[in-house]
């Protein structure tokens, strides 16, 4: 059953971008998953892998941003997100599980090696992708990551997700909900109504809030960092609660991070002509074409 009163699949991002194009691929498990792209396709592969409850709208600004700088920018919208498919196993949930589902997908997408941005939760599934199959990409950036250094509060996010929430959640997500839950995390500029729209979207889907509430509970959000030997650059903001950028030292390679200020934990939509600008500048110099 689809719940009314949201965004339909066919109103949801990228409708009406231009030069943005979108698909659903299906993996070697038979999940079927979409991927938003921008630039072209024999520009230097870059896959954007967004966070908990995100889908390629987090991407809006970096895909066209990437795109205009010559690399061929695709958003993944992982198991239990956006449009993709959204099992319901607890099992599906786990690191290992997620970092799998990130790895099946660079697979069908068969652009050869590539680069690799991960926002959130997405950088610890990318990190772990990268360190687990080190022959696919090249280069790598995590952007506000958690995952590593713990979440301040997850004892009490878990104890306020018990089973039924999951039935519930989806019926009383209104509008007002998602806004006080953006207010919170955006930091440089208020969510505006497209936000709102876009983050509540995925919520007519009842699958979706048992798939959020099986990553509170079963994915590991404090990891010890993979080793990589990769290139990595670290993008966080100082007014970031859910990835401190005192926490940075954890991830960083050779490059020191790139601490933006003020900006909160959505810092891609924040700040994107300097956050665009160091991806491009970092991608084009380790990223070599597929």
């Amino acid at each position: 059953m689809v719940l009314p009163g949201r965004l339909s699949p066919g109103e949801m991002f990228p409708a009406g971008e231009a030069g943005l194009r979108h698909t659903i691929i299906r993996l070697a498990s038979g999940l079927r998953v979409r991927v938003v792209e921008s630039g072209p396709e024999s520009g230097p592969p870059v896959i954007l892998v967004p966070g908990w409850g995100c889908g390629a709208w987090m991407f809006h600004e970096t895909l066209p941003g990437l795109g205009a700088a010559g690399l061929h920018a695709i958003a993944v919208e992982l198991k239990g997100h956006g449009l993709s498919d959204k099992p319901i196993a607890p099992d599906e949930y786990t690191v290992e599980s997620m970092r799998d589902n990130l790895l099946e997908i660079v697979d069908a997408l068969a652009v050869g090696e590539a680069g690799l941005v991960g926002h959130s939760m997405g950088a610890s599934i990318a990190a772990h992708a990268a360190a687990a199959a080190p022959d696919r990409f090249n280069a790598l950036a995590l952007v506000a990551p958690v995952g590593f250094a713990g979440v301040r509060g997850m004892s009490i996010f878990r104890a306020l997700t018990p089973a039924f929430a999951s039935r519930i959640l989806p019926r009383i997500t209104s509008r007002l909900l998602i806004w006080v839950l953006l207010i919170v995390v955006y930091r440089l500029r208020r969510p505006t109504g497209r936000d709102i729209d876009e983050f509540r979207a995925p919520t007519q889907f009842p699958e979706f809030t048992e798939a959020l509430r099986h990553l509170l509970h079963r994915f590991e959000w404090k990891t010890t960092f993979p080793t990589l030997n990769i290139p990595r650059l670290v993008i966080v903001g100082t007014r970031d609660h859910l990835s401190r950028h005192k926490d940075a030292w954890r991830y960083a390679g050779d490059m020191p991070p790139l601490v933006i200020q003020g900006a909160g934990h959505p810092i891609l939509d924040e700040a994107p002509e300097i956050v665009n600008a160091a991806l491009a500048d970092f991608f084009r110099k380790h990223a070599r074409r597929g």
